[in-house]
């Protein structure tokens, strides 16, 4: 079985990730940036990582070391090394979707709001008011064959990851940003971005599972490696 993880920010989408990785898996790491960076997709799961993106109007590969983990371990939370020196890669992307079919090949995808268009280079980054508007608003801001997506997500275990400890949840958003009202804000427009996930997906008929974070059973995903307990002690 494949998964599609429809984690935001804080949503536990590196455990998950890791619990992947340590078991020989292969995970599509998809943009969160919105304006940021441009639009691209890095196949994270053997000794090097690739990158899809778009460069005057054709799909290019590129080929980096992954720092995100080393020897199957994760080290760090840098997921966009190999994207940061991106030049002419574009951020107004019109034959992106033409590379969906090789994320689609991956065990699991997470946060798969660019594979519906909902890249963010008009509206902002993921966890704010505008990323949320544009989903509200069924306004995706990238070219996508949306019946394709719609097709191939049906095909998958989607999982929505919420927390029901409110209050670990306001600590964790605490360490976001230095600025207190920065990360009250992210909190509210991530909670708000599981409904709209909920409702988007309910639209498509694409069945999907909740998943509390705080009460996880990760054997729903069926592999014989367990996350590391260190994983858990970090912040």
């Amino acid at each position: 079985m494949k998964y599609a993880y429809w984690g935001g920010v804080r949503s536990g989408k590196m455990q998950v990730w890791q619990l992947f990785e340590i078991n020989g898996k292969k995970t599509a790491v998809l943009p969160q940036s919105g304006k940021k960076w441009p639009a691209y997709a890095i196949i994270y799961g053997k000794e090097y990582m690739q990158i899809y993106h778009e460069v005057n109007g054709k799909i290019k590969t590129k080929i980096c070391k992954p720092t995100v983990f080393e020897n199957g371990i994760y080290t760090n939370n840098f997921q966009t090394n190999g994207v940061e020196k991106y030049k002419n890669w574009s951020t107004d992307p019109q034959v992106f979707y033409q590379c969906f079919c090789k994320v689609f090949e991956q065990d699991l995808i997470l946060s798969p709001y660019l594979l519906f268009g909902y890249y963010g280079s008009k509206y902002g980054k993921m966890g704010s008011e505008e990323y949320n508007i544009m989903i509200k608003n069924r306004k995706p801001d990238m070219i996508v064959d949306l019946d394709y997506s719609i097709s191939m997500l049906k095909k998958r275990r989607n999982i929505i990851p919420y927390k029901s400890n409110k209050l670990h949840e306001t600590y964790i958003f605490t360490k976001c940003n230095p600025d207190p009202l920065v990360c009250s804000n992210r909190q509210r427009h991530s909670v708000d971005l599981i409904d709209l996930t909920k409702e988007l997906l309910t639209e498509y008929d694409i069945p999907y599972e909740m998943f509390d974070l705080d009460n996880p059973d990760y054997s729903i995903f069926g592999l014989d490696k367990s996350i590391p307990k260190e994983l858990f002690d970090q912040n």
